[in-house]
Parts: structure tokens; C-alpha cells; sequence
């Protein structure tokens, strides 16, 4: 359920980053996603398989996570919002 609940964060927020969800096309649009990176972080409830998107132009990392660090943290701010 976790893998869920931070996957649709990540999707909300690349759809932000680049100005379309999935499959849109609109004229503002800022940028393409370009596949995703398999990443798999480790917390108390286990290991988390996530997919996090990757952009054509520029980066995108979860604020979420912490970079090389256990996802616990992430785990407690999403379950407290």
C-alpha cells in the first residue's frame, strides 16, 4: 500500500513539473517524460520497489526521499499528511 500511495505522489508531481499528465499533448506543455528508473529504498515496512519518473530534459527526484539514505522519513511525513 505504501508503493502505491508514493507512486501516485511522484506521478502528481512530475504531472506538475511538466505542465500534462500522461498521454496529453497540450501547446504549454514544459517537458516529456522519458521512462522511469527502478529504485529500490529500504524502511521499516520492508523494501519499497518504486518507479520514479525520468524526464527528457532535467532531472526529477522525489522530495520525499533522501538520496542514498533509508526511506523512513518519507514514510512518516506521508503517512502524517
Amino acid at each position: 500500500m505504501a508503493e502505491a500511495v508514493l507512486q501516485l505522489l511522484m506521478e502528481a508531481d512530475v504531472d506538475g513539473l511538466i505542465g500534462a499528465s500522461r498521454h496529453e499533448r497540450p501547446p504549454e506543455r514544459q517537458n516529456w517524460r522519458n521512462g522511469y528508473r527502478e529504485r529500490t529504498p529500504d524502511s521499516r515496512l520492508g523494501s519499497l520497489r518504486l518507479r520514479i519518473p525520468k524526464l527528457r530534459q532535467g532531472s526529477y527526484f522525489p522530495p520525499f526521499l533522501e538520496p542514498r539514505k533509508t526511506s523512513k522519513k518519507a514514510l512518516v511525513a506521508v503517512i502524517q499528511a
